[in-house]
């Protein structure tokens, strides 16, 4: 579930920043086309992010006390 806290974020963020970066620097693209690619590029991040966001990550380290 820590992994998720992530994920979700990520998705949303990308998806929003590829359907803007859609919107203003390809506006010639259709709105049918641009929507599918901003999802398929989340879902990929999110995959991505999934696998690549191990189980561990939060035992980083403890900063050590000398």
């Amino acid at each position: 579930m820590n992994r998720m806290k992530i994920v979700i974020p990520t998705m949303l963020v990308v998806g929003i920043l590829a359907l803007w970066i859609l919107e203003k620097d390809h506006s010639e693209v259709p709105l049918q086309y641009r929507i599918p690619i901003a999802l398929l590029g989340a879902l990929i991040s999110g995959v991505l992010t999934y696998f690549l966001f191990k189980n561990d990550a939060d035992g980083v380290d403890k900063k050590s006390d000398k």
